[in-house]
């Protein structure tokens, strides 16, 4: 865990501002960029223009945000953990009263530029701000009592992300659910791995969570049952062509669908406590595994691929 090849490259004076960009969650922008990209293409019926783009620079301001406000909430426990070495807070390099402009100057400008969009896009980036302070900050801090720490993260990243994205075209109302569900029950099957890792350093730290609660083991499978809520969800929609799938795409991309719910089971181990790097790499090779599938059924849903 402590010879992260990547906590090392950004530790480098070589490497300055990587820090800073990982201090503002930049290597994870794309967790929230895909939902979005997914949501948006639904939406509009085309892969890429513009708002799309502008789209993206609003969610990575909001990931921003809340990355600084997660560092501001847990200074005290990442002065513990030696992956939260890399936290400017940590090292000295940053105040917190400079944190807390950070935080707000990336959460104004996160509420302006949402203003080009409807009132249904603003609304949905107004419910993930408020999730995003409830889940770090007390007296809420939802990030340490068990159900609600997975609850805040399905309908940030599962729900309002690609809904916001949906309501720059298209009514709230008519967003697909059981489409947007099974897009919730992928992005939960990959966060759950990121609190089972943590179970033996929380336990020490006196932090509850879920994994803490239901045990590591327990927080693997349960990722490996949304993964298979997720496959089975899509393939009902083929099967019975609740749009936006249709029968068509079940038999081009059904065949994917299966696939990952195997390759979850053999690269993120549901029967034991996973180590960081088991985590890592799983995560990894199951995320492109359904970004693949996700990228053909967007090509045949837009008849961008010929299927004959």
């Amino acid at each position: 865990m402590k010879n992260q090849i990547f906590s090392r490259l950004i530790s480098n004076q070589l490497f300055p501002n990587l820090t800073w960009l990982r201090f503002v969650g930049f290597e994870f922008w794309m967790v929230g960029f895909t939902p979005f990209f997914i949501g948006y293409v639904v939406g509009a019926g085309k892969l890429f223009d513009f708002n799309l783009l502008y789209g993206f620079v609003i969610i990575a301001c909001l990931t921003s945000s809340t990355f600084v406000l997660n560092h501001i909430s847990d200074l005290d426990l990442d002065r513990k953990n030696p992956r939260k070495e890399f936290s400017l807070l940590v090292r000295g390099h940053l105040s917190v009263k400079k944190a807390w402009f950070l935080f707000f100057f990336l959460q104004l400008s996160c509420l302006l530029l949402s203003l080009k969009f409807s009132n249904d896009f603003l609304y949905c980036i107004i419910g993930l701000t408020i999730i995003s302070f409830i889940y770090n900050v007390e007296p809420f801090r939802f990030k340490t009592k068990p159900g609600l720490d997975l609850v805040s993260n399905g309908l940030s990243l599962g729900f309002l992300i690609p809904l916001s994205a949906w309501s720059i075209n298209q009514p709230l109302v008519d967003f697909p659910r059981l489409y947007f569900f099974a897009i919730f029950c992928y992005l939960m099957a990959l966060y759950c791995p990121t609190m089972a890792v943590d179970v033996d350093f929380d336990l020490k730290s006196g932090i509850s969570t879920f994994a803490t609660t239901f045990g590591s083991i327990f927080t693997m499978r349960l990722s490996w049952i949304f993964t298979i809520l997720g496959a089975s969800t899509l393939i009902f929609c083929g099967f019975f062509e609740i749009w936006p799938w249709n029968y068509n795409l079940l038999l081009w991309t059904g065949w994917l669908l299966l696939l990952e719910i195997v390759v979850h089971y053999v690269y993120l181990p549901i029967n034991s406590q996973p180590s960081y790097d088991v985590v890592a790499k799983g995560s990894i090779i199951l995320a492109t595994v359904e970004a693949i599938a996700t990228f053909f059924f967007l090509l045949i849903f837009l008849d961008m691929l010929p299927t004959g």
